[in-house]
């Protein structure tokens, strides 16, 4: 008798641990079901939402606003957007609008943005033409940061000192206008705001060119009559002023409709006027 009770209750012990794993994994269970139907039904809530946001018409573009552009129209860039009024506002691919924008070459830089419920506003870094530049026997236009960014047309009525000398050395023609030494326009570009400043004999209206004939040079040519006059490139700023203050000399003493050249950098604190004979 005692052997059967034992046997009972190591049987009952068993049962009961097993009884006990079974009631917790049952719950385990019913508890990642209720997460799993509440994690869907808050996926499917997102969705019904979005669905909801890119249908509603409160979401409809009504306007486009363009700021920064003056020399562009505020139409020809919608345009070039491509948005149209009763777009879905959340539907619109915003980088993708950017880069038509781009597109235009007197757009340096553009951003996009939504402005809640249905307005977009388009944000315009807009080029101006600061000088001319000669790159593979075309004429560039290049904005105030050195780039040339358009081939000058015939339509175009814009006059400025023309940079040449500026291409990459065995760049192909076919890259464009990008492959130019940055440096060298970097020095031109500068040039050109001197000559900007203030009432000067050697200024912005006469400077026909800046050349750069070599790695050490840069050679500014007068407009009226296209003497040139030859600096040194790492010295560059200081010898322009000495050149400005050399053709106020040249204009003064009369002798300017006698020069060929001038090496602006012919020694220390010396120039080099080389004149005709007659």
């Amino acid at each position: 008798m005692r052997r059967s009770t034992n046997q009972n209750r190591r049987s009952k012990g068993a049962f009961g641990d097993v009884a006990s794993k079974a009631t917790f994994l049952s719950r385990v269970l019913l508890l990642t079901g209720l997460i799993c139907l509440l994690m869907g039904g808050i996926v499917g809530t997102v969705y019904g939402i979005k669905k909801w946001m890119r249908c509603c018409p409160y979401f409809f573009v009504t306007r486009v606003e363009v700021e920064g552009a003056h020399r562009l129209s505020k139409k020809a860039l919608v345009e070039l957007s491509s948005i149209k009024e009763g777009d879905n506002i959340f539907s619109l691919d915003l980088d993708a609008i950017r880069n038509k924008i781009l597109e235009n070459p007197w757009v340096r830089n553009a951003s996009v943005e939504r402005r809640l419920p249905d307005k977009i506003i388009i944000h315009i870094d807009e080029r101006t033409p600061f000088a001319l530049a000669r790159i593979h026997d075309r004429i560039y236009l290049v904005d105030k940061y050195g780039e040339p960014f358009k081939p000058l047309e015939p339509k175009e009525n814009f006059s400025a000192p023309v940079i040449t000398g500026v291409e990459l050395k065995d760049a192909p023609a076919t890259k464009g206008p990008a492959l130019v030494d940055e440096e060298k326009m970097k020095i031109a570009i500068s040039i050109v705001k001197m000559s900007k400043r203030g009432v000067r004999a050697l200024g912005f209206n006469n400077i026909s060119q800046i050349d750069f004939p070599n790695d050490h040079n840069v050679v500014i040519y007068t407009a009226d009559k296209a003497v040139p006059f030859l600096l040194d490139r790492d010295k560059y700023k200081k010898q322009f002023y000495r050149a400005e203050k050399i053709l106020v000399q040249l204009y003064n003493s009369g002798q300017y409709p006698k020069v060929i050249s001038v090496n602006v950098g012919y020694g220390q604190d010396m120039a080099l006027a080389r004149l005709k004979k007659r």
